[in-house]
Formats: C-alpha cells, sequence, structure tokens
C-alpha cells in the first residue's frame, strides 16, 4: 500500500480518539437547565410586575428612579425647650392701662415673671376705656375670661387689678404679701401635668399631654403674649405717664376639650394670632372651662417657625 493510504488512516484514528476523549460519560452529563434552581414564586404573564413585598417600598414605573427623601427614614421629632420649669404655678393678672392703681400690679408682675417656676400674664380688659383713654392692648375676650374666672369662684364682682393664682386664688394685684401668700398654697393644693411641644422635620408642631385622672373634663387654651410692651398714656388716670407690661396677652384660643387621657395634638398659630407679632404661647388647661388650673407650660413663638 502507499505511503498516502496510511497516512490517511493514522489521521482517521487521531480524530476518533479525540471525539471520545470529549464526550462525557452518560451518567455525569448535565443539561445546562440543569444548572438553575427552579423558580417557586408566582408565575406572571407577560407585562405583569411582582406584587410589592413587607417592608419594601412601592415598585415605580420603569424609567423613573426613587425619590432619595423617600428612602431615608424621618427623623425623630425635637422636643420644644420651655420658657418655665416642669408645672409652673400660673399667675394671671387683669389690668388695664386706665386704671391708677393698676402701675403698681404691672410692676409686681414683671418680678413674678423672671421666676421660671411661674407663668405670670398680663391680660389687658376695657372696663377703664370710659375714663378717655383707650387701652390697645385690651381684648374682650380677655373680660370675659376675667368675668368667667370669678363667677366659677362664687363671685359676680370683677375689680382690677385681680390676680388669679392657679386659676383658684383670687388676690388684690398691687399687693405682693397676698400674692406670695397664695403661691404657696398653690403649690400644695394639687399635682399638675406637663404639656410638651415636639416639632418633626417638616415643621409640625404637636402638642403632647401625659394620662391623669381629672375628676372633671378640662379645657385646653393656646395663648399668645408679648415678653414686654410700652405706651406713652396722654388721657385717662394715667395721663403723662409711660407705662410697661410684661408677658402682655395678645390672644387667647379654645383648643378643646381634655378628658384626662393621654393626648397628641396638633397645633398651629392663625395668621391672625401671628399678625400681633407674640414673642411667647402658652398651653393652659382649666378644670371645666375657667377652674382651676390642671397643666401649663410656654414656649418661645419663634421655635414654633
Amino acid at each position: 500500500m502507499s505511503k498516502a493510504f496510511f497516512r490517511a488512516a493514522a489521521l482517521i484514528a487521531f480524530l476518533a480518539g479525540f471525539g471520545a476523549m470529549a464526550q462525557p460519560d452518560a451518567a455525569q452529563a448535565q443539561s445546562p437547565d440543569s444548572l438553575v434552581q427552579p423558580f417557586s414564586g408566582p408565575q406572571l404573564s407577560p407585562g405583569q410586575s411582582l406584587p410589592n413585598q413587607p417592608g419594601q417600598p412601592p415598585a415605580l414605573p420603569d424609567g423613573i428612579a426613587p425619590d432619595p427623601a423617600h428612602l431615608v427614614p424621618p427623623a425623630p421629632a425635637a422636643i420644644l425647650r420651655p420658657l418655665t420649669l416642669a408645672r409652673p404655678v400660673v399667675v394671671e393678672l387683669f389690668t388695664a392701662e386706665g386704671c391708677a392703681t393698676c402701675p403698681t400690679a404691672d410692676q409686681n408682675l414683671a418680678a413674678l415673671a423672671q421666676r421660671r417656676d411661674l407663668l405670670a400674664l398680663s391680660y389687658h380688659v376695657d372696663y377703664w376705656d370710659y375714663t378717655g383713654w383707650r387701652d390697645r392692648f385690651a381684648r374682650p375676650d380677655h373680660a370675659v375670661r376675667h368675668r368667667a374666672y370669678t363667677q366659677a369662684m362664687g363671685d359676680n364682682m370683677v375689680y382690677t387689678p385681680q390676680i388669679l393664682v392657679a386659676g383658684a386664688l383670687p388676690v388684690l394685684g398691687s399687693d405682693r404679701v397676698a400674692i406670695e401668700t397664695a403661691l404657696r398654697e398653690a403649690r400644695n393644693r394639687k399635682v399638675m401635668a406637663e404639656p410638651v411641644l415636639t416639632k418633626d422635620g417638616a415643621g409640625d408642631i404637636a402638642l403632647h399631654l401625659p394620662a391623669m385622672p381629672l375628676k372633671v373634663p378640662a379645657t385646653l387654651w393656646l395663648v399668645t403674649f408679648s415678653h414686654r410692651v410700652e405706651s406713652d398714656v396722654t388721657a385717662g388716670e394715667n395721663e403723662g405717664r409711660r407705662l410697661v407690661s410684661i408677658n402682655t396677652v395678645r390672644s387667647i384660643r379654645k383648643l378643646g376639650q381634655w378628658h384626662g387621657q393621654r393626648l397628641v395634638q396638633s397645633i398651629r398659630l392663625t395668621d391672625q394670632e401671628r399678625a400681633a407679632a407674640p414673642d411667647g404661647c402658652a398651653i393652659i388647661a382649666n378644670e371645666v372651662e375657667f377652674g382651676p388650673v390642671v397643666a401649663a407650660g410656654a414656649w418661645h413663638v419663634a421655635d414654633l417657625q
């Protein structure tokens, strides 16, 4: 035979051996599909997406990126720092720029306002406007509050200057000794709740009150006030005097009733309340409506912005 014949036979044998080496054993052979684990989830039709899983953000349409703000958990609400110590004794002076005996009471209240264990407020009333001087800080609802307090205590006579301590102890506003006596009595009368204001990341303000047993429901009041105002009086009983009033009430608004349950309530100053540019705001809770004070606190209005 020719050499060409032997070369061809050798080439055929070599190729046959190479094919046998490349072919795996049938027992060990695996198809590509056998390397993929079967999917045990719901079967989806074309165009259908998986439902949202618990704790997962909602699915967004194709081509829309998630808003990073929604991926960050909201910051906890911050507790606003109060102007007073916890559970201050409330001192409410009813005064008027047209009353000759009121400036002494105004000075007494100014001294009391320096104490952080007290919440001292000046309500200007319009009883004395008839004398020829119109008190620009007097409001009809201040007079309503004054009369309602006295009626709740079984008295139908109102006068200025009068101080109500803790919503239950009336004294002459110009009598410093009587005021101090009433303050000592108020501290020993009852336990008060401590209101707290918080502000969240969106700027929303919430009032928090703890649970507290109450004999009767209480009314919640929001009071705004200016730290210091002055007037040059040109008529009436105080003509020629410059009068200074501290913690002068600019507005008072009823927020609702509190039955002693744990309370969280959103609050917001109205445009009318902001228009007076008050410096501070207070929360006062009176039994029924104008009874003894059972909760009180005060804060900077600037912190509520």
